[in-house]
């Protein structure tokens, strides 16, 4: 199953939007993972998903291995477009 790895900071004008975005597709069924870019856990992960800005989402398999990302967007990302990426368009999880 896929899950979501976000990363955010507090002064990220974008980065609530972009959570409340991932807080719908939570409802959906996808696990979602916060991480703060300003702790030692986030900016472990953050470094290792290659992550150079906020607000990024990143898609990641049962192995935690990268199948789609959002990195950085200047446009913040649609439900549509998450929906879209991993595979729910429209519906949850269990359809």
């Amino acid at each position: 199953m896929l899950r979501l790895k976000v990363f955010w900071k507090k002064d990220c004008p974008n980065c609530p939007k972009g959570k409340a975005v991932v807080t719908q597709v939570e409802k959906k069924g996808v696990e979602a993972d916060y991480y703060d870019i300003e702790t030692v856990e986030g900016l472990t992960d953050a470094t290792f998903f290659t992550v150079l800005s906020t607000p990024s989402i990143i898609i990641v398999d049962e192995n935690d291995n990268e199948v789609s990302a959002f990195r950085g967007e200047k446009e913040i990302l649609t439900m549509e477009e998450l929906e879209n990426a991993l595979g729910i368009k429209g519906g949850d999880l269990n359809d």
